[in-house]
């Protein structure tokens, strides 16, 4: 019963990999290639180009494998383990897939982050691990365990931790809580940047803008996003920006703030001209009036008569 299951599982494995994902034999150099090769190799890439499915967790410690269990957390979808050193890869299959760069949505991104760092801190796991590549549990060379065909959602790993405190931002930022980091950062900038490049068909400038600074954001992280994921961060952003930060509701936006502020100064100036003709009532000179609500003798006088 237990090789039926763990065979059905690999199946559904094969069905929900990319059409040519990163693969290797050897760390290091990289390959694209089809599915059909690609589930060959030792190191294989499980989740679709800007689409979390699986959540990985690399132990680089003996007795990593059944690190999941030590530590109280739930049954992973399926553990690899490397003979040599007992090292391993522990993974979750996620009920709902989620997009990792989609600024509109980034919500689900957020939490799925906090959950990734909670259980890293859990298992004890690599915060430099890429995420790209991972044994591949299909491929013999590694010890490949299929425990469970459930798939969990985020809220059902977030009943076994604590997210306080999580994801680790600045140095310490890893796995997901890049995506959210460059999220933040790039779109607080693009606020007022994309108001320097407000002219006639100014989206491809501002398309290669934006992914400098993603880029260049991401060139800070001791272990970068890959390419694709800052080329879709990057352009998620801009479009996002380029659709909501346009001159036109920048005006209104503007003229809605003039109107409010010039309410606010008729009501402070009607309040100063009543709160000094009360003043007036009990006596006060008009110089000591004009001292108390903050205005010149000579409108004091005016507004006293």
């Amino acid at each position: 019963m237990k090789a039926e299951l763990s065979n059905a599982l690999q199946l559904d494995l094969i069905e929900t990999l990319p059409h040519k994902p990163y693969c290797t034999d050897e760390l290091g150099v990289t390959h694209i290639r089809p599915k059909n090769t690609a589930i060959k190799k030792k190191y294989l890439q499980v989740n679709q180009p800007k689409l979390v499915t699986y959540l990985i967790f690399d132990i680089d410690r003996q007795g990593g494998v059944l690190a999941w269990y030590d530590n109280d957390l739930p049954t992973p979808y399926w553990t690899s383990k490397n003979l040599d050193n007992a090292h391993a890869h522990i993974s979750y299959r996620l009920k709902v897939p989620f997009c990792t760069s989609d600024i509109a949505h980034s919500e689900p991104i957020r939490y799925a982050a906090a959950i990734e760092s909670a259980m890293i801190e859990r298992l004890k796991a690599d915060r430099g691990f890429a995420g790209l590549l991972t044994k591949n549990p299909l491929h013999p060379h590694w010890q490949n365990e299929f425990w469970t065909e459930h798939e969990y959602t985020l809220d059902e790993l977030a009943d076994y931790l604590d997210l306080k405190g999580h994801p680790l931002r600045g140095s310490e930022v890893s796995g997901l809580g890049r995506n959210c980091e460059l999220f933040d950062s790039v779109r607080q900038w693009s606020y007022k940047a994309i108001r320097e490049f407000w002219a006639p068909n100014y989206n491809r400038d501002w398309n290669s803008a934006v992914y400098d600074h993603v880029e260049a954001l991401n060139a800070q992280f001791k272990v970068p996003l890959p390419v694709s994921e800052v080329k879709a961060i990057a352009k998620s952003i801009a479009n996002w920006t380029y659709r909501e930060f346009t001159p036109e509701k920048f005006r209104q936006s503007q003229a809605k703030k003039g109107a409010k502020g010039g309410k606010a100064k008729g009501d402070s100036y009607n309040n100063k001209r009543l709160k000094a003709r009360l003043l007036r009532q009990e006596g006060k000179t008009y110089q000591a009036i004009a001292d108390q609500v903050g205005a010149s003798k000579r409108s004091i006088i005016t507004w006293c008569k």
